[in-house]
């Protein structure tokens, strides 16, 4: 079994290799991307875009029936209010003119956002590059920054003007379908009808309720953080104890950590809220209601209502304090847990590693005084902002508990200073309390901390901090107190990080297998086009051939929502890294400039960091985040963008060309044979986007694979943990696992397409 110096050698060693990686930033940029894929996965969307410019060609063919010529009857309090016409057979024209308007608006509005999101991850990677230099950052950052946020505008409007052409046409077709229905029907079809207005009204964002207040909630809670983290690091500094270099890294990487995660934690609950679908009441859109919404009759049953599905998988309550909170406590609750385990001591309190970096009554930065005066300032603080409810209940009862123990231990280290001084004997009770007391907690601390760092868009393996100084790896024992808090801290990160990985290739593989459900009922959808695009159809079938298409419609309108959503979301982010991280950068910046160069926090240390260092570091995870978030949807455009050009506009073309007859030509003739052509197009299509699929779904599947492999060979090396600490990071990370697969069942639940089933009489 590998000692203490072999393990500590294997875990030093790797960090190093990631830290000098020269792709550093482009692997941690992956590993948040990896986490987030199977929550907005492009090949959904593309999936659905053949088998829709399909519907519409049926909805041309329909128009030409002799029983589309049917006149629909308008509410007569204040008509229709999204058809032009009262003709059956002008209406289905119109449903195909729309849908080709929202097809031609997407490949411009995928064009542009392909375009901006380039230039927007240039101009991250520029950030990335100027912050280490204080004379660039000064003339260069803030115009990068708001460049940043022009282009955040800029895909919004965009994705808005997508999102209201294919609103628009999900609308007409609906309100078509409902007055159809309304011509003939039966119970089973009025029930039916009211279940698609619903749904289709749950697909309507609520743009003119103000996002302005919940956003500024979300900005005050985040510059708290920010404040907080900024003290803390102070407050370490101050009471840091001596030698304790190596473990520098490790205390300003969780700060920096903790405040990235609820950056991160904030995206998630911005591309939820910050544009909310519109509120449906229950009843409000039966049939007949759909048309005028005042009606009501004993003959229209009433519709429940159920909660649309979250766009994200974020765990519940995944902004709570408590998240921020237990990962800036990892490296102290590690420390603490190195004393009082006795792992080196038989079994009692290491009193050696608690007192190291100083001994006596005089002594105020030894391990357990550092300890103590960092469990009474995170009480302090946490106390501020913390909730009424879990997870900030658990983590107050863990910082009481964690204090208690820490402040009884280093009252005893206080008194070795005296040489008649004995130490508690491990079996006496005070010893056993103390012990019990924290290894109720312990686990429980483990437990939110790997909870927070495996939401979705989290680096796996945390992101490296930027200093002017050369970092070098100190010689320390490895029975040392920071040797030792250092490979708890890093075991338990290998263990979290294994699992999270695993669980993002797990909830990718879960999500392509959402994507093959929807392949198969786009199959089925498209035979039943199949079926019904001929010249006769009847106003039944007419009907059937609206549900298919409001189906497809929905599948495509939720997709092109996200980005809506998504690019809402990095508005108010790119405003947050503005206000928390580049301002009191700058400020920084300025004074180091002013003083040709000197920095005025060189004193101000945690290790070899500098609270300047600290600043820089927090700016990189924010810029790194973002290029993550953009680099998602930058790949749905840019897919989107390639299947508009090979298949979608071929498509709408053979759309246009089937109202066309050619010369004397028998135009039944013509019109199969068109319809043929346009069937086995939209069916080689798909094929065409699932061959596409795969081939990204293999290449993100090897960078997942590659992850997996180079953790698992640093822990092959080290000890393994102990069983209950390994339970529970397990339950930490399961509860994120739960939330990613809840959420992917719930989409696949409510997918459009496995919904509205036809049931003949």
């Amino acid at each position: 079994m590998p000692s203490d110096a072999q393990d500590l050698q294997v875990v030093l060693a790797a960090q190093e290799k990631r830290e000098l990686a020269p792709n550093v930033s482009s692997q941690v940029i992956n590993e948040m991307k990896s986490s987030l894929i199977f929550q907005f996965d492009w090949a959904q969307l593309l999936q659905a875009a053949p088998t829709s410019i399909s519907c519409m060609g049926a909805c041309f063919v329909a128009s030409s029936s002799p029983n589309a010529v049917v006149h629909l009857e308008p509410p007569k309090d204040k008509g229709f209010q999204y058809l032009r016409y009262t003709s059956v057979q002008a209406n289905l024209v119109e449903c195909g003119n729309m849908g080709r308007m929202a097809f031609i608006a997407a490949e411009n509005g995928m064009g542009r956002i392909q375009m901006t999101s380039t230039i927007i991850n240039g101009k991250i990677n520029d950030i990335v590059a100027i912050i280490g230099e204080p004379e660039s950052a000064k003339k260069m950052l803030r115009p990068q920054l708001n460049t940043l946020k022009e282009g955040s505008t800029t895909c919004l409007d965009e994705a808005k003007k997508m999102d209201k052409m294919f609103e628009d046409w999900l609308l007409y077709v609906c309100e078509m379908h409902a007055a159809c229905v309304q011509q003939e029907n039966t119970t089973r079809e009025a029930i039916l009808s009211n279940e698609i207005c619903v749904a289709a009204e749950q697909t309507r964002l609520d743009y003119q309720k103000s996002t302005v207040e919940e956003a500024e909630k979300a900005f005050k809670m985040m510059g708290k953080q920010v404040e907080t983290a900024s003290e803390a690091f102070k407050k370490a500094s101050d009471q840091f104890p001596t030698g304790w270099d190596i473990m520098g890294q490790q205390i300003v990487g969780d700060l920096v950590g903790a405040v990235t995660n609820l950056g991160n934690s904030f995206a998630h609950a911005f591309i939820s809220n910050l544009n909310p679908v519109a509120k449906v009441e229950a009843g409000a859109s039966i049939v007949g209601g759909f048309l005028n919404p005042h009606k009501k009759d004993e003959s229209t049953p009433e519709v429940p209502v159920s909660d649309p599905v979250p766009p994200t998988a974020a765990p519940k309550n995944a902004t709570d304090p408590a998240y921020v909170e237990a990962v800036r406590l990892d490296h102290i609750l590690a420390i603490l847990h190195v004393i009082v385990s006795g792992k080196n001591t038989e079994g009692n309190i290491d009193w050696e590693q608690a007192r190291s970096g100083g001994t006596g009554v005089d002594s105020k930065k030894n391990s357990i005084g550092y300890v103590q005066t960092m469990l009474e300032d995170a009480k302090t603080r946490f106390s501020q902002v913390a909730t009424t409810s879990d997870p900030s209940q658990t983590l107050s009862t863990i910082i009481d508990v964690s204090l208690q123990v820490a402040t009884g231990i280093n009252d005893q280290v206080k008194k070795s200073g005296s040489m008649s001084s004995e130490w508690p004997a491990k079996d006496s009770e005070i010893v056993k309390k103390w012990q019990a007391d924290f290894a109720a907690q312990y686990p429980k601390a483990n437990t939110l901390i790997a909870t927070a760092k495996t939401i979705p868009g989290v680096a796996s393996n945390g992101i490296p901090l930027m200093s002017d100084a050369e970092q070098r790896t100190a010689q320390i024992s490895a029975k040392s107190a920071q040797a030792q808090a250092l490979l708890e801290t890093a075991k338990n990160r290998l263990t979290t990080t294994q699992q999270m990985l695993t669980t993002a290739q797990d909830n990718y593989i879960k999500s392509t297998d959402m994507l093959l459900e929807q392949k198969n009922k786009l199959g089925q959808i498209q035979a039943t086009l199949t079926k019904l695009t001929k010249e006769n159809v009847s106003l039944a079938e007419i009907k059937r051939v609206l549900i298919e298409c409001i189906k497809l419609i929905i599948n495509l309108k939720e997709q092109v929502t996200n980005l809506v959503r998504f690019f809402k979301a990095m508005e108010s982010l790119v405003e947050m890294c503005i206000r928390f991280h580049v301002d009191p950068f700058l400020e920084t910046v300025n004074l180091i400039v002013a003083a040709d160069g000197t920095d005025p926090y060189k004193d101000l240390k945690i290790g070899n960091y500098t609270y300047t260092d600290f600043q820089r570091s927090q700016l990189y995870s924010a810029a790194v985040t973002m290029r993550a978030y953009f680099g998602v949807f930058g790949d749905i455009a840019k897919m989107w963008v390639q299947l508009s050009k090979d298949s979608i506009m071929p498509g709408l073309k053979m759309c246009d060309e089937l109202s066309v007859t050619l010369g004397d030509q028998d135009a039944s003739a013509q019109m199969k044979k068109k319809i043929a052509v346009l069937n086995q197009w939209a069916t080689d299509a798909v094929e065409q986007v699932q061959k596409l699929a795969q081939d990204k779904q293999r290449e993100i599947m090897n960078g997942m694979d590659s992850r997996i492999q180079d953790v698992a060979e640093t822990t092959s090396q080290i000890t393994p943990l102990p069983a209950s600490t390994v339970k529970a990071i397990t339950d930490g990370t399961d509860v994120t696992k739960q939330a990613a697969q809840t959420n992917i069942k719930e989409k696949s639940e409510s997918n459009p397409l496995s919904r509205f089933a036809i049931i003949d009489d």
